[in-house]
């Protein structure tokens, strides 16, 4: 790609989304012909086939399969069961899966419970996790040391310096999104300043969390540039540096060669 179009790694979008019902196969073919590659994430059972669909269809988009927390409250024994085969057809991560103590839609028990399993998945099929946390930290990190090591990435980090290094003691890598260009997010910005760029993962959470120019509206991958220029502008390195360096951590962390 060229230096004003560099290659850039969405490692968290949801393309299978509603949102994206009207023109999901432009967006795809613009995607393809600006280089942006997408990991597209279940949050359940069918957004986890969607996402394989996805994948199957599409060479620059890769799927992972999972149960986040608000839906834990549905995942019996055949459900798991369900999301290991899935797992085997073709995912390259499991997730997303964490706690989320904010919303509460799930018994926080349930919410442990199924977040271990999905650990334990990810261990036999060694493959990476992609983790949601919210307001759950000590319980979040009490799992993570019990099932550990895990080889993760801290989906739509927003801590400060303090969090950060918490996260990456653990060996996880940092997702960042639309967040860091916020303006009341000077502490993550702070703390991204000083964290190992090869541990940084960009991600969009799209259709949510756009970056400041678009708040209001749908995200989408190609945004994802917005974010790279952020990181651009704090490390102090040109924009396809910082491009190619967070798409080569993703292409290690997932294994995957676009």
């Amino acid at each position: 790609m060229s230096a004003n179009n560099p290659r850039l790694f969405d490692t968290h979008a949801h393309l299978d989304f509603p949102q994206f019902a009207g023109d999901r196969n432009l967006l795809l073919s613009a995607m393809r012909d600006q280089g942006v590659c997408a990991l597209n994430v279940g949050v359940d059972l069918p957004s986890s086939r969607a996402s394989l669909a996805l994948a199957r269809e599409h060479p620059h988009v890769f799927a992972a399969c999972g149960i986040h927390p608000h839906e834990a409250k549905t995942a019996d024994a055949a459900a798991l069961a369900e999301l290991r085969e899935l797992l085997k057809g073709g995912a390259v991560a499991v997730g997303e899966c964490g706690l989320d103590f904010y919303r509460d839609l799930s018994p926080r028990p349930k919410q442990i419970e199924v977040f271990r399993a999905q650990l334990r998945l990810a261990r036999e099929l060694d493959l990476p996790v992609v983790l949601h946390e919210r307001a759950a930290w000590p319980e979040f990190v009490q799992v993570l040391r019990e099932e550990g090591p895990v080889r993760g990435v801290l989906h739509a980090f927003a801590g400060d310096l303090a969090r950060a290094q918490e996260a990456l003691a653990l060996g996880l890598y940092l997702g960042i999104g639309g967040p860091v260009t916020y303006p009341k997010n000077a502490a993550l910005r702070e703390a991204l300043r000083r964290v190992p760029p090869a541990r940084v993962l960009l991600e969009t959470d799209c259709p949510y969390l756009p970056p400041q120019p678009f708040r209001g509206q749908r995200n989408d991958p190609l945004k994802v540039r917005y974010v790279a220029k952020a990181l651009a502008r704090l490390w102090g390195r040109p924009l396809e540096e910082v491009a190619e360096l967070t798409a080569a951590n993703a292409r290690k962390f997932l294994g995957v060669t676009p």
